[in-house]
């Protein structure tokens, strides 16, 4: 059985974070230039917005999970860019009507933004691009406005983690194919993973999709070694009995379990509690198909789950900060999901150096050449978060030719 040797264990560590995060509430900003009663006004005007659909390329086809087919080797992003009077253009992931963003010409910017709540626009939860043009606007990175709690590289996995042996072209390989994708990932700079399981929800004989699962994760940790961090998510293919058994039989301290089953509170308690039982610190993580923050209430309040994973182009920057200070007296951290793009990644990187309890940021190996990420380095398993104002992404417009213009409006 894998265990700590020695140090602080995660659950204490996660108490440390919440002073910090509290702090936000009545010190909402960290600033290093202009004070914010005195950016209420830029003397700018939005005069251009355009909203593009962005296709990048996986280096790999991702295989099935344990509720959906084959996954494919694209990713979708919904990229919106607001330009101003003055020439400065802020972008990133948002998905508005037409008629909502409208409402958002011949504005100042900074009538968007409020200390200490965020940005609050007709953009609703979609509030990237307006993030990156108020960066922009003071000269400061995002994440700074967000707080500058975090530290400078961000904990990144690798989320792509599939079904690879069940694709017909790689079934004779079975699991071996899957060790070559985590060597391939391991070459980028990964040092975490989470890993596909609930092969007998739908695509195998319930035993035997149960026996691949705990063949899959068991091959993994011994090609990887215990110093990489593993993760498991069954899309809620499994049960709270079947989740138990799985770990079980696994023998391996994983860092989190996600979606092991559909969430309950009474039975997420039991997870933990039986957890806590084996002398385990695997931490026990849920909340990606949560549509409100309120649907985190109970679980906060009662402690039943360690990690949020409120969807991060969802919920937006503005949210998940809010839900990071509802968590940290709880010394519950985010772990937001992401998943199907590429601008996803940098927000999740931003966010993590704005609120000091992000444990973790998920990657989908999705690429694409419309974005300079330079600044963005992974290196053993973090990833660099540059100080550069706005988001860090700079986006070569000359590229935009090649991707899909939904709608362009002007004052």
């Amino acid at each position: 059985m894998e265990r700590k040797s020695s140090g602080m264990r995660r659950r204490d560590m996660l108490q440390l974070t919440t002073a910090a995060l509290l702090a936000t509430t009545t010190s909402p900003i960290a600033w290093s230039g202009q004070a914010p009663t005195a950016a209420n006004s830029s003397g700018d005007r939005i005069t251009r917005i355009r909203h593009f659909t962005v296709t990048s390329k996986r280096w790999k086809v991702v295989g099935k999970n344990s509720h959906l087919d084959v996954h494919g080797d694209t990713a979708t992003d919904r990229l919106l860019i607001i330009n101003t009077a003055s020439g400065l253009e802020g972008f990133g992931s948002s998905n508005p009507d037409e008629a909502d963003a409208t409402r958002l010409l011949n504005k100042d910017p900074l009538e968007f933004f409020k200390p200490g709540r965020g940005i609050v626009s007709p953009l609703g939860r979609g509030d990237a691009p307006l993030w990156d043009l108020t960066g922009k606007i003071f000269n400061e990175p995002v994440w700074r406005l967000l707080g500058g709690y975090g530290p400078a590289t961000v904990p990144v996995y690798d989320g792509s983690i599939y079904f690879s042996d069940l694709e017909p072209e790689y079934r004779d390989r079975g699991i071996p194919r899957i060790l070559e994708e985590i060597d391939y990932a391991l070459e980028l700079g990964h040092r975490a993973f989470k890993i596909k399981v609930g092969r007998g929800y739908q695509w195998m004989p319930s035993a035997a999709g149960l026996t691949r699962d705990i063949q899959v994760v068991r091959a993994i940790r011994a090609h990887v070694g215990a110093d990489v961090k593993l993760m498991v998510d069954s899309n809620n293919g499994y049960d709270l009995a079947t989740t138990k058994r799985f770990l079980e039989e696994a023998n391996i301290e994983f860092f989190f379990v996600e979606e092991m089953f559909p969430e309950s509170v009474d039975e997420d308690l039991e997870l933990k509690e039986w957890i806590h039982s084996r002398g385990w610190a695997t931490l026990v993580a849920d909340g990606e198909s949560a549509r409100e923050l309120d649907h985190f209430t109970p679980y906060i309040q009662r402690g039943a789950f360690d990690v949020l994973q409120g969807d991060m182009r969802r919920f937006g920057f503005t949210e998940l900060r809010n839900l990071a200070r509802q968590a940290a007296p709880a010394g519950i951290r985010l772990a937001p999901h992401n998943w199907g793009n590429y601008l996803g990644l940098y927000m999740q990187l931003v966010l993590g150096r704005g609120i000091p309890n992000l444990i973790m940021a998920e990657q989908d190996p999705a690429n694409t050449d419309l974005f300079d990420a330079s600044a963005f380095e992974l290196r053993d398993g973090r990833m660099r978060v540059p100080d550069t104002p706005g988001c860090g992404l700079v986006l070569r417009t000359d590229r935009l030719v090649d991707e899909t213009l939904n709608w362009e409006i002007h004052a």
